[in-house]
């Protein structure tokens, strides 16, 4: 059906224009003004009477005859609708939902940057405003009032939120039960549609989604029907490496054996985050997997596949049904043994039992208990604990930048590193770096395992300059290095660094990257081995960005955290956004909220975008609410000083909401190392300037 003609102004004018081209004349007994509408709306009512006769002349009126389409669900049309006079009905698949005057209907076009989802019609006459997208969102940006009342009603009228807290809330309930098939997630998971992944409802597979989830599950997933899930070991299973063979996870430190086959025992991490993750990448899996399955299903593949041969590509794109850039995606997820992989899922079904044991009344040290022990007995080694000018800074970051920023061994052969780049790494070294020394940290690690003796010079020179490594983690997955900052020899440092080393005993205690609610439990354990000797506390991260691009970077002044949304403010009193921008040129540096996640996968783009618009947030993580929440339950509990200094700054490792962004593919040495190292050398400069 025609749309209507359209005429732009308010009912001051003498005449509105029907769809048919006719003109009537302005019923303005029955039609209110677009001022006086505002003025009566919720949340348009809470702008000042300026503000609302300033919107008021940039709406359209607009009449609709019986029948009339005003949205059609995939349009990309993105006006904010006032209904001034008449009666809608939002068409759906069982039936309708109607609308009368007086309220404003097709904001989330324009708030999620989505196709129209919904069909809505006239019943009789409709006469309504139409605001420009443009004009509803700057209402959002500079009216703090509109903005939250709007929000308010998102959540609690419209329930925006209902699709992540039924996954969220079946991921508890299913846990709490001990045991469960997987079937009884995906629903659940389906309804949420996750950013990241996009093709969820597609029948064309979604490579990307699968890529992300199968790099965060043990490699025998495809072969997996049971999967024992746990958070503590028992006397049977302990030392697990001696009676199972270990399983790798290429994105997480998950600690997963096989058990028999077909059987996968995973030792969980401290929190629900891990079994979260987990759980998600699982339904991610299954979903892609079953698309597999119905394109690959023949009979005559499951012979060829039974025994590959010479020309299996070729038999595998000929009995498959495949697209030839689909097989190279999953000859990039699964290189060496694709077939048996396909195999593996055309028999599987994904017939997925799990079996959840946490023990609430266990006794033993957890992980981070043990974990926190070793790291006692190699300080207590270093300095005396009880000495009360002791310093100690916490660092949470990988433990190669800032071991790297202050290795003596790295630092005494530098011009040996580049000049070995230059001939055995030759594509690192083309590649356009600002700064030199940048190169030369991503070499020195292919240096070093490709130069015999290297590793065991490299630990020596290091121990001897006071760095101590830990990496027996007691399963939590977080190594660790404790560095003797008196030690540091300033000119055997990072170029961009000015070390003036302390006159008191000052330790730096640089821990690996803590995932999800695991960040409290090790943040506690640190801060009660060393009490008030701590000074600082600093959050060296990778987020995904809801802003900017890939390689930038965030200085958050509060985290968000996701459940309750409960803000945790952030000083960061003495990380500079300029300095950062100063150490990373090219760069741009967001300050505002960080998000922290439950999930990954529980994030679909309308809460992504709420967060956005609505919170202000900068980016999104899986620690930072948990680190700043704990610090200061040990602050107000007297376990630390009231006055430790914060520093929490992040590098955008992707970004969900750029269509062309997906977190499969890995930041190039050049979008990944520069701000880490930026981030470093500023947290550094605080420390030991």
């Amino acid at each position: 059906m025609a749309r209507p003609a359209r005429r732009r102004g308010s009912l001051r004018g003498a005449a509105i224009r029907s769809r048919a081209g006719i003109v009537y004349p302005l019923p303005v007994t029955t039609i209110p003004t677009a001022s006086h509408l505002l003025a009566h709306v919720i949340p348009f009512l809470y702008l000042s009477s300026v503000a609302r006769t300033a919107l008021a002349d940039r709406m359209e009126l607009r009449r609709y005859d019986p029948g009339d389409w005003i949205i059609q669900a995939g349009e990309r049309s993105r006006a904010v609708f006032l209904l001034a006079a008449g009666e809608v009905a939002f068409r759906h698949e069982t039936g309708h939902t109607t609308l009368q005057s007086g309220h404003f209907f097709g904001e989330r076009a324009a708030l999620f940057d989505a196709p129209r989802q919904q069909n809505v019609q006239a019943i009789g006459t409709v006469h309504l405003y139409a605001l420009p997208a443009v004009d509803f969102l700057r209402l959002i940006d500079h009216h703090p009032t509109f903005r939250l009342s709007l929000a308010r009603s998102l959540t609690i009228k419209q329930g925006i939120f209902l699709g992540y807290r039924s996954l969220w809330a079946e991921i508890l309930r299913l846990v709490d039960s001990e045991g469960f098939l997987l079937s009884d997630l995906v629903a659940d998971y389906r309804t949420l549609h996750p950013a990241l992944h996009p093709r969820l409802h597609s029948e064309h597979i979604d490579t990307d989604a699968l890529s992300y989830a199968v790099a965060r599950l043990p490699e025998d997933v495809t072969r997996t029907h049971t999967w024992f899930l746990t958070a503590h070991l028992s006397s049977l299973y302990a030392d697990p490496d001696t009676k199972f063979d270990p399983l790798r996870t290429h994105a997480r430190r998950r600690s997963a054996w096989r058990q028999m086959p077909g059987k996968t025992l995973v030792l969980l991490r401290d929190g629900i985050s891990d079994i979260t993750d987990l759980l998600t990448c699982l339904c991610a899996y299954a979903v892609e997997a079953a698309k597999i399955r119905m394109r690959c299903r023949s009979p005559e593949l499951l012979v060829a596949l039974k025994e590959p041969r010479d020309g299996s590509d070729a038999v595998l794109a000929e009995l498959s049904g495949l697209t030839d850039s689909e097989l190279a995606a999953l000859h990039r997820i699964w290189p060496d043994d694709l077939w048996e992989r396909i195999r593996d899922i055309l028999l599987h079904h994904e017939d997925i039992a799990l079996d959840c044991d946490f023990q609430i009344d266990n006794y033993n040290a957890s992980a981070a208990e043990r974990w926190a022990r070793q790291i006692r007995d190699v300080a207590e080694e270093l300095v005396d604990l009880e000495n009360p000018e002791l310093c100690v800074h916490i660092v949470s970051s990988n433990t190669h930048s800032v071991g790297n920023c202050l290795s003596a061994y790295t630092a005494r052969r530098r011009d040996a590193i580049l000049a070995w780049g230059r001939q055995h790494r030759p594509e690192d070294v083309a590649e356009d770096w600002a700064d030199e020394s940048d190169l030369l940290y991503v070499l020195a690690r292919h240096y070093i395992a490709a130069t015999p003796g290297a590793r065991e010079a490299c630990i020596n020179e290091e121990r001897a300059a006071g760095h101590y490594r830990l990496r027996t983690t007691a399963f939590t997955g977080i190594a660790v290095d404790i560095i003797d900052a008196r030690r540091i020899e300033p000119s055997l440092c990072d170029p961009a660094l000015t070390v003036s080393p302390p006159q008191s005993p000052t330790l730096i205690v640089n821990v690996d990257y803590a995932f999800g609610q695991q960040a409290e439990e090790i943040l506690s354990n640190l801060l009660f081995v060393f009490g008030h000797a701590v000074r600082s506390v600093s959050v060296i991260g990778k987020a995904g960005g809801l802003t900017g691009r890939r390689g930038d970077l965030m200085v958050p002044r509060a985290t968000l955290m996701q459940s309750g949304d409960a803000l945790h403010p952030l000083p960061n009193a003495d990380l500079d956004a300029a300095r950062l921008a100063a150490l990373a040129p090219g760069r741009t540096v967001h300050e505002g909220p960080v998000l922290t996640v439950a999930g990954t996968l529980l994030q679909n783009r309308q809460l992504l975008h709420f967060y956005r618009r609505f919170w202000r947030c900068v980016g999104l993580e899986m620690e930072g609410s948990f680190f700043a929440r704990t610090l200061t339950a040990a602050m107000n509990a007297g376990i630390v000083r009231d006055d430790v200094a914060t520093r929490f700054a992040y590098y955008t490792s992707d970004v969900p909401l750029d269509p062309d962004s997906t977190l499969s593919e890995a930041l190039s040495p050049t979008e990944g190392v520069p701000p880490l190292y930026a981030i470093t050398r500023a947290v550094l400069g605080q420390i030991l300037g």
